[in-house]
């Protein structure tokens, strides 16, 4: 992983976990102005990362994943706004 692109943080409305993630990705050699909240109307860009918690409503980790690509055909939509149709590449797990 190349730890100074962008990593879009994904905390499915817990807001108060977005802290928690960002220094766990800063003890990861993630760079503090790489790491972004996630926004449902606009997703990141193909080749940088999603760190998004696992599971949603009781998170105990977090997946870190490589924008791969996006489906723009309507109706294909996996997720919440932007991201919905964006291609992940699982690369990593860590705790929570």
């Amino acid at each position: 992983m190349d730890t100074g692109k962008n990593i879009h943080v994904i905390v499915h409305g817990q807001r108060d976990l977005f802290e928690k993630v960002k220094t766990i990705l800063i003890d990861n050699k993630f760079a503090n102005e790489n790491i972004i909240p996630a926004k449902l109307d606009k997703s990141g860009d193909k080749g940088e990362y999603v760190a998004m918690v696992w599971p949603p409503m009781a998170p105990k980790e977090i997946i870190i994943s490589e924008i791969v690509g996006n489906k723009s055909e309507p109706g294909n939509s996996r997720g919440m706004g932007a991201w919905g149709t964006v291609d992940l590449k699982e690369l990593t797990r860590m705790s929570l």
